[in-house]
């Protein structure tokens, strides 16, 4: 693993191969003078792959993956074709290590960054022919980005469990999106990712400055929870569950269940996290608080995912509970979603799983945390007037193909998106969004 290492190895086995180690120059004479060309060309394969490391304490893996997109829209305006990064699993690399400091103590860290030249959920419909929409230009939103996502040090002790700090997931980071059936680049549980930045068109063809991802999240964040600045405990796992707990910045704390287990064939894996934010306090930078001094978001969350592995067949679904208080445009309301699917993934070809899907989601009341002030067409809201009784749902249809020999996968998936927020902009409708993506991605 080591270059030294593997040099000495390289040469040790050319001395023996040769006879001049343990061996009579009878039986050195006897080899041809290719003897160890093979042997000397593996090693030298061996040691191109090997990351070198600065010490011979701590394991150094480097992993990543290269995902990339078209996406096809149609708003009942205009349509497109653009090349994305799909924000649901974006191009990335990362590195994680480990030591033993006892045979029950081990330590170890995790740096996750993420880099792309393009983000599909920042796009709009300004991308591809010079217009803007409400003066913001989407042509390359998101483009050549970068965004540290893990970079975490811990201490783990085999019975009693890990204690984790830095920058990274909390403990009920990603808790909606359990998912056993392997179709996660076509169709996320957090269904935003995919559409998030698109803004809502009209029925007399004009443009909304609200998107659609308002009222998938609001202006409270997303539903994924945080990742912070934290410190965090995690169990060991018992009987498949996992217990964990985080406390971070901006007065953040949350608490998480997992499960994850396999019975007579059937595979279940689940999760359910309670999350706590109350520091909103206006602009990056002030010294004092001067909006939302007193906001204030509870979510409960969860995802549930069941998969037959005989036949294939699975089920997956997440939901969601929001309350917010003392928000200075909302007010004190309630939000929630819930998301379902089911197909069969199964490897019908002999290359890897091929996965059939469909899925529904709905989400509620995420609208009354915009304001509607300048939502667009001039005069058609009140300034700061307050949205209530949004309802936005989604349907969707795909198959993922996985090429295990190449750590591989292809998708074909469409998306249809329809809003009803009555008072948004009086008697004007929004048009559905459609989406066709086709994609891959693979991992190294």
């Amino acid at each position: 693993m080591y270059g030294g290492l593997m040099k000495s190895a390289s040469a040790l086995a050319i001395l023996a191969a040769a006879g001049l180690y343990g061996a009579s120059p009878a039986s050195a004479a006897d080899l041809g003078g290719d003897c160890c060309a093979d042997l000397e060309e593996r090693v030298a394969e061996l040691e191109a792959t090997t990351a070198r490391k600065g010490n011979r304490k701590v394991s150094l893996t480097i992993s990543g993956q290269i995902s990339q997109q078209l996406m096809f829209w149609d708003d009942g305006i205009q349509s497109d074709m653009y090349v994305s990064g799909p924000t649901s699993s974006n191009s990335r690399w990362r590195m994680t290590g480990s030591a033993k400091i006892s045979p029950e103590i081990s330590a170890g860290f995790l740096y996750e960054f993420e880099a792309f030249a393009s983000n599909s959920s920042a796009q709009n419909q300004a991308n591809g022919n010079g217009m803007t929409v409400n003066g913001t230009a989407g042509d390359d939103n998101g483009g050549t980005g970068h965004n540290l996502r893990e970079a975490m040090a811990w201490v783990e002790h085999s019975r009693l469990g890990r204690v984790s700090i830095g920058h990274g997931s909390s403990a009920a980071n990603n808790i909606i999106l359990i998912d056993l059936s392997g179709k996660g680049m076509a169709a996320s549980n957090d269904v935003r990712l995919h559409s998030n930045g698109m803004f809502l068109g009209l029925s007399n063809g004009t443009y909304s400055a609200r998107t659609w991802g308002n009222f998938f999240q609001g202006a409270s964040g997303d539903w994924l929870n945080e990742r912070n600045e934290h410190i965090q405990y995690r169990t060991p796992t018992i009987a498949g569950f996992t217990l964990g707990a985080s406390a971070g910045e901006d007065n953040y704390w949350d608490v998480a269940l997992r499960y994850a287990g396999e019975f007579n064939g059937v595979r279940i894996a689940g999760g359910i996290g309670y999350s706590v934010r109350s520091e909103y306090d206006g602009a990056a930078g002030a010294l004092v608080c001067t909006t939302n001094c007193s906001k204030k978001v509870e979510q409960l969350a969860g995802s549930l995912s069941v998969r037959h592995m005989p036949t294939g067949l699975f089920f997956t679904g997440a939901a969601g509970e929001r309350d917010t208080t003392d928000s200075d445009i909302g007010g004190d309301y309630g939000s929630r979603f819930y998301y379902l699917s089911g197909g069969i993934a199964r490897n019908f070809f002999g290359i890897g799983d091929t996965v059939v899907y469909g899925e529904y989601s709905e989400w509620k009341g995420a609208g009354q945390d915009v304001d509607t002030g300048a939502a667009g067409p001039v005069g058609s809201v009140p300034s700061g007037a307050i949205l209530s009784g949004d309802t936005l749902q989604h349907w969707g249809v795909g198959i993922v193909q996985h090429v295990d020999a190449a750590a591989m996968e292809f998708w074909l998936a469409y998306k249809n998106y329809s809003l009803d927020a009555p008072g948004l902009h009086g008697a004007l409708g929004v048009e559905d969004l459609h989406l066709v993506t086709v994609g891959t991605r693979i991992r190294f």
